[in-house]
């Protein structure tokens, strides 16, 4: 009878174990293991301006890549202090618009980064193409020219700011254009995010310089 008893117990941890076994390797499978973790913990830093545009870039990021942790837009409007639009619209009477983008790298690198602003139409308004040294972690890249606008028709309907390494397209944001106006819409529109302790340094170190893509298509071929 003991000896029964004691088979009991004995298969009765055996099994026990092999559910304990099962659960944590679905648990591995859920997370990705080790990958899956720091994937995990980098799209924590991912703005949803980000995530959707590395989306409709095609392009995943994350692990040993590099990821877009944010992009979007700073709109300067009768002043030197521009306006973060993420999610938001660009209102039609800006004067400048410059594209800016947060990248986030595994380890220090030097590479090309360009910006381009395609309009509505599918026609390319602005360009830039850098070198920027990379740091092992978050990066805040501006472009040293802007978009200028005061003056100039804008195309209605949704933009796009692309932003490519290489051959490479990390993300495409899209973002459309709001009639100047006042009332619940406009306060609205008026907060969009606050800018990043990074982003905010990359301003007061970039150089600033408004520039049409004539400008630097010509400046390109002499």
């Amino acid at each position: 009878m003991g000896f029964i008893l004691l088979v009991v117990v004995v298969l009765f941890v055996v099994l026990l174990f092999g559910l304990f076994s099962v659960a944590e390797g679905r648990g591995r499978m859920a997370s990705g293991g080790p990958e899956g973790a720091r994937r995990a913990t980098r799209s924590a830093g991912v703005s949803a301006a980000a995530d959707m545009a590395m989306r409709r870039a095609g392009y995943a990021g994350g692990g040993d890549y590099v990821s877009v942790s944010d992009i979007g837009l700073l709109a300067y409007r009768q002043s030197d202090d521009p306006r973060l639009v993420r999610n938001g619209a660009v209102w039609t009477d800006t004067d400048y618009l410059r594209p800016y983008v947060e990248l986030w790298l595994p380890y220090k690198s030097r590479g090309i980064v360009r910006f381009e602003l395609v309009d509505s139409e599918g026609r390319l308004r602005y360009a830039d193409e850098a070198e920027y040294d990379l740091v092992q972690g978050e990066n805040a890249l501006l472009p040293g020219t802007w978009l200028p606008l005061r003056g100039r028709a804008v195309a209605p309907g949704q933009w796009r700011l692309r932003v490519l390494v290489g051959e490479t397209l990390l993300a495409a944001h899209s973002f459309g254009w709001q009639a100047v106006g006042g009332g619940e819409v406009q306060r609205l529109m008026a907060h969009d995010g606050e800018l990043s302790p990074a982003l905010q340094q990359a301003l007061l170190g970039r150089p600033r310089h408004a520039m049409s893509l004539s400008e630097l298509l010509s400046d390109q071929e002499e």
